[in-house]
């Protein structure tokens, strides 16, 4: 069976990785992950979310040289795949709608 939804982390991950213009690697996606939210992930949890998301065809990715910094040493880097956009979408169509009318009863606490 195929999931046709996101869990927190995919989720909060692809949207990180929009923000940094729907590419980069595992380590820019947890520091704009953490920069958004306050979310701490370790580059190896994002690695291990972003290959779950790959695997569902959500996500593509390649290897590219690394900066000679890094001794050339190359990184994978992934991209947001257009299949994902609906199930964000979805996502976001459905909090909102849970959200809704919610106001008065969160003010009261």
């Amino acid at each position: 069976m195929t999931r046709t939804s996101l869990g927190e982390l995919e989720e909060q991950i692809l949207l990180a990785l929009l923000h940094l213009n729907g590419e980069s690697y595992a380590v820019p996606i947890v520091a704009k992950l953490r920069e958004l939210t306050g979310r701490d992930v370790s580059a190896t949890g994002a690695y291990v979310v972003l290959r779950r998301l790959e695997a569902r065809s959500l996500l593509e990715s390649r290897m590219m040289a690394g900066p000679e910094a890094r001794g050339g040493r190359s990184r994978r880097v992934f991209a947001v795949r257009d299949e994902a956009l609906p199930l964000l979408r979805q996502s976001q169509e459905a909090l909102t709608t849970l959200w809704r009318g919610l106001g008065p009863v969160l003010k009261k606490s």
